[in-house]
């Protein structure tokens, strides 16, 4: 296959048994030289905006520039090959995040908090979107607003999940 650029510094890097899997500005990238090649592993006309580890490979998500979404993908053959793991999922141009929690995949997406238990094949909505909720978010001093276009992004540590609730999009 034909070399690529390295990845760019600030780019999402996971590693797991000698394999690096990367963000890009095409998509998600992947090497088994500890970063000396590069391939593209995932490329629909977006960029790539995250890869995790997870419990026997990797999962990612992309920008579909054919679909106006965000799509995400699961590879459990050392990032060789990626299924499509979104179908239950409503489209969506903001999904922020996929996480493994013990034997759950959960996604940040715009309509809530998904949860799958069955690595993507069906979808559970365990949260609603931030949109739905009574916060309120103050964009100057004294000045409520209400939801700019926000959604719940994933962090994982141990059995502990937090959604912190950010700007969709770039």
């Amino acid at each position: 296959p034909p070399e690529i650029e390295r990845p760019a510094p600030g780019s999402n890097i996971v590693k797991s048994e000698g394999v690096l899997i990367a963000t890009g500005q095409k998509g998600i990238r992947r090497s088994t030289d500890n970063g000396e090649h590069w391939q593209w592993v995932i490329s629909e006309g977006g960029v790539g905006i995250a890869v995790e580890r997870i419990k026997g490979g990797f999962a990612a998500i992309s920008y579909n520039t054919g679909t106006k979404s965000r799509r995400i993908r699961i590879s459990l053959d050392s990032g060789k090959v990626w299924q499509a793991i979104d179908e239950g999922l409503p489209p969506s141009s903001s999904i922020s995040s996929i996480k493994q929690m013990g034997n759950y995949l959960i996604c940040g997406h715009p309509d809530g908090i998904f949860r799958s238990s069955d690595m993507g094949k069906t979808w559970n909505r365990v949260h609603p979107g931030v949109d739905k909720n009574e916060f309120k978010f103050l964009t100057t001093w004294n000045n409520p607003s209400s939801n700019p276009n926000k959604v719940f992004r994933i962090y994982v540590s141990g059995n502990v999940l937090y959604a912190v609730a950010v700007n969709a999009g770039c």
